[in-house]
């Protein structure tokens, strides 16, 4: 192999290794495992041996807030068979939308498991191109990697898929089983937060990692501050503290006639430091047309029409965000019907989506007037309605349960007359 060929390898190498820690530093944040790591280089490793470092993490409720897609799932159109193979679907799109959002681009893995699709999101990878830069035709992925698994005693295994066949190979690309799939197709749907630009990868969650560093390094060094200062400094003139001796409220000081021992009070505002924080918070949110409310602010609660004109900008962002995901969806069909034909399934050739969209809340009365006024233009009937209610009734059970209590109320309606009726001769 020549330098330049060597060369690009190394450099591909370095990259996918980067990559690879980029990924692993977000996920460690969106789940809050061992992210005072991330700050401790900012330290002297004194200063741990007074306080631990403050590990606060508001990545997990923010990335969660800014993925609305499938907050209430969406509705596919594609045939009973279709919808029994894809039971857990809506489950697993939340999920797979909420790392799309935080790692900036995922695989996806759709396996047929049983009698039903299951869908693995992918993390660490290595997609691999043909003619097309941005459409992987091959992708490459660790076999339990980053995870405890004890039975696994050669962690360098990588799983190999492309359209035709998969295989498991050692970390020298040494075959370890292959075979052929048959599904024509790679089983593989890739997402991406946003449009790609200049690469495959689209960059995740960044800004947001950043501010959450930000204020552990601050609030680590605002309690190091009160670790030290809460009571004043100490300061000493014409003495020398033997071996540099710390002082502190349980300490008895003897020093000289003519040394002088003083406590300064520190320059630090505790306050203003608490306001920065809280500042870059709100920053943050407002980044991602999301705003924060704070316990002490009160205030009325907020109405549907005013939570609308405030939330603005975000409904055009989820309107956007609508069209990209009809995209990932689409894709992901393919691939599902490429599956099912490989099992005996034939599924329709196209799918119907409509995607259940987040609403405002209403008073009792709007609501009201809102069900009347849908049902007098018959923009809805009743069965739909009381689904929209009970979600877990499906159209059938809830015919049912309107008749029976039609059939109720219409009994219940001839007895009250009857009483009544009654009520008034007994009265002549």
């Amino acid at each position: 192999m020549g330098v330049i060929e060597e060369s690009i390898k190394d450099l591909k190498a370095f990259n996918a290794i980067n990559r690879q820690n980029y990924v692993r530093k977000l996920l460690d944040f969106y789940n809050g495992n061992d992210i005072a790591d991330y700050i401790e280089g900012y330290f002297s490793g004194d200063a741990f041996k007074e306080i631990p470092p403050y590990e606060t993490n508001f990545v997990n409720r923010f990335i969660n807030k800014f993925s609305r897609i499938y907050t209430i799932g969406a509705t596919r159109s594609a045939g009973d068979r279709y919808n029994a193979l894809t039971v857990t679907k809506n489950a697993r799109m939340k999920h797979i939308e909420r790392m799309t959002r935080l790692l900036g681009t995922i695989a996806t893995h759709i396996v047929w498991k049983g009698d039903r699709f299951e869908y693995r999101p992918i993390y660490y990878f290595n997609p691999i191109f043909g003619d097309d830069p941005f459409d992987p035709v091959a992708v490459t992925y660790p076999v339990m990697g980053f995870t405890e698994d004890a039975s696994i005693t050669n962690p360098e295994r990588f799983m190999y898929w492309d359209s035709e066949i998969w295989s498991l190979r050692d970390g020298n690309s040494n075959v370890l089983d292959e075979k052929e799939h048959g599904y024509g197709k790679l089983p593989f749907v890739f997402t991406h937060r946003e449009a790609q630009t200049d690469g495959f990868f689209v960059e995740g969650a960044n800004s947001l990692i950043n501010a959450n560093e930000h204020i552990n390094i601050l609030l680590t060094e605002l309690l190091l501050g009160e670790r030290y200062q809460m009571f004043g400094q100490p300061v000493l003139k014409g003495a020398t503290l033997p071996n540099k001796m710390r002082v502190g409220s349980d300490t008895t000081l003897e020093i000289p006639e003519d040394a002088d021992y003083s406590v300064v009070s520190p320059a630090g505002d505790v306050l203003n430091a608490i306001e920065v924080a809280k500042f870059l918070i709100e920053l943050e949110a407002q980044n991602n047309h999301l705003w924060v409310s704070w316990s002490e602010q009160g205030g009325e609660v907020p109405s549907g029409i005013s939570l609308m004109i405030k939330d603005l900008e975000r409904t055009e962002d989820y309107e956007d965000e609508l069209d990209v995901w009809k995209i990932h969806e689409q894709d992901m069909y393919s691939a599902e019907k490429a599956i099912a034909k490989a099992h005996g399934i034939s599924l329709p050739g196209s799918l119907g989506l409509d995607f259940n969209e987040p609403e405002y809340p209403k008073t009792v009365q709007d609501q009201i007037l809102w069900d009347k006024h849908r049902l007098e233009l018959n923009l809805t009937n009743e069965v739909d309605l009381l689904v929209e209610y009970n979600k877990d009734l499906t159209k059938e059970e809830a015919d049912a349960k309107i008749k029976e209590n039609k059939s109720r109320n219409k009994k219940l309606s001839v007895f009250e007359k009857v009483r009544e009726q009654s009520k008034g001769t007994s009265q002549v």
